[in-house]
């Protein structure tokens, strides 16, 4: 990020501008994705996340140093996952399906910070122009690009959790619908071991080559997604039209 920043010709300001809101919707978006993920764990019957203090939505609970770090200097990272006990689990009969729940809640946590942001991206937006050449423009334009980005931010972090590669949410997924035998394979395990390598491949390649598989891959997971809010955003869009706005 700001290596991508800096590339861009920017000046100071506008770099602390910039780095201001991605914080916000780095922050925002992390935070409710490994909330979702400890909540759905203890609604279930399992109080280790609770116990972990994870169990809230204070960014520095969920903050993963490394991860950070990454994603300020080149807009790619990650959060401290989340850990849960699945034999703590016990409010309904199906362990597998008890599974996917906490494994998807931190990508249904961004749907419903995508959905948010998108309406109040909207509004800001509208007020911004119904407010242009005021004092009030500039601060209802920060607003805009801060949910904005918080919405664009969001969806990505849906998408690439939703990637088959361990350790994401997606793979976690689709392991619980593989059979047994499958999951206790030595091949198996060795695909554990090693696939996660296959997204810093996809990431340095994009780097040096500008071809980024991974990011056209993310694209394709977010089109259904970025309908539906687009479906869900545009009555309200409808009213703040009638309304003048």
């Amino acid at each position: 990020m700001i290596i991508s920043l800096f590339s861009q010709g920017l000046s100071i300001q506008q770099i602390i501008y910039y780095l201001i809101i991605f914080l916000f919707a780095l922050t925002l978006s992390f935070s409710v994705h490994e909330f979702m993920h400890a909540a759905t764990a203890v609604w279930l019957g399992d109080p280790t996340p609770r116990n972990m203090g994870r169990l809230t939505l204070n960014p520095i609970a969920h903050v993963d140093p490394v991860g950070t770090i990454l994603l300020l200097l080149a807009g790619f990272g990650w959060g401290k996952p989340v850990m849960y006990n699945p034999r703590n689990l016990h409010r309904f009969k199906s362990q597998r399906g008890m599974n996917i729940m906490v494994h998807l809640a931190g990508v249904t946590g961004n749907f419903a910070v995508g959905i948010v942001a998108s309406i109040l991206a909207i509004l800001f937006g509208s007020l911004a122009v119904k407010f242009s050449g005021t004092g009030g423009e500039v601060v209802l334009k920060a607003l805009y690009e801060a949910f904005e980005y918080t919405y664009q931010f969001s969806m990505m972090l849906l998408a690439f959790n939703l990637l088959p590669i361990p350790p994401l949410d997606g793979f976690h997924v689709l392991e619980e619908l593989l059979p047994y035998k499958v999951r206790q394979s030595n091949g198996y395990r060795k695909f554990q071991q090693f696939s996660p390598y296959i997204i810093w491949i996809f990431f340095i390649l994009g780097t040096f080559t500008r071809i980024s598989i991974l990011s056209y891959v993310i694209e394709i997971i977010k089109i259904p997604f970025e309908f539906i809010i687009n479906l869900i955003c545009m009555p309200f869009y409808t009213l703040l039209q009638m309304a003048g706005l």
